[in-house]
């Protein structure tokens, strides 16, 4: 009896280390489908449309309020791993002045570019303060 219940706390320990490993799938932001982005027609459907069939947009263009963008990725984890990016989506509406669709633009995770950062600090004149300046910078600063 004694050997069976450790046959079976070792098959459930198991089975647990093994349900830990399975992939977590995980999706942000606004990842449109095709009949959603298929209900936006050009010429026709307006801001007020698009705002009800798609929802608000994730961003609109910095330069160009006349572009909202609908922005979604696909994500996997596997236990403590940095998560793989599966699937992303960029849907570009652009309006005309009117503030119908003129254009609606898909890209995919194939269109995407990686960014190189720079993580260099520029540097400011003037006096560094030191880790004792710091702490006793204020000592009989108020007399």
């Amino acid at each position: 009896m004694i050997r069976l219940m450790r046959h079976l706390v070792l098959v459930f320990g198991l089975m647990a280390a093994l349900a830990a490993c399975s992939g977590h799938k995980e999706v942000r932001g606004n990842f449109l489908t095709e009949a959603q982005i298929a209900g936006v027609i050009v010429g026709k459907t307006t801001r007020r449309d698009v705002i009800r069939q798609l929802g608000p947009p994730s961003t609109e263009g910095t330069f160009d309020s006349q572009v909202w963008y609908y922005i979604g990725r696909q994500t996997k984890r596997v236990a403590f791993f940095k998560p793989d990016l599966t699937a992303q989506q960029v849907i570009a509406v652009y309006f005309d002045d009117v503030g119908r669709v003129e254009m609606v633009q898909q890209y995919s995770k194939d269109d995407s570019r990686d960014v190189d950062v720079v993580t260099r600090e520029t540097p400011t004149s003037g006096h560094s303060i030191g880790f004792f300046e710091q702490i006793f910078g204020n000592l009989g600063g108020g007399l």
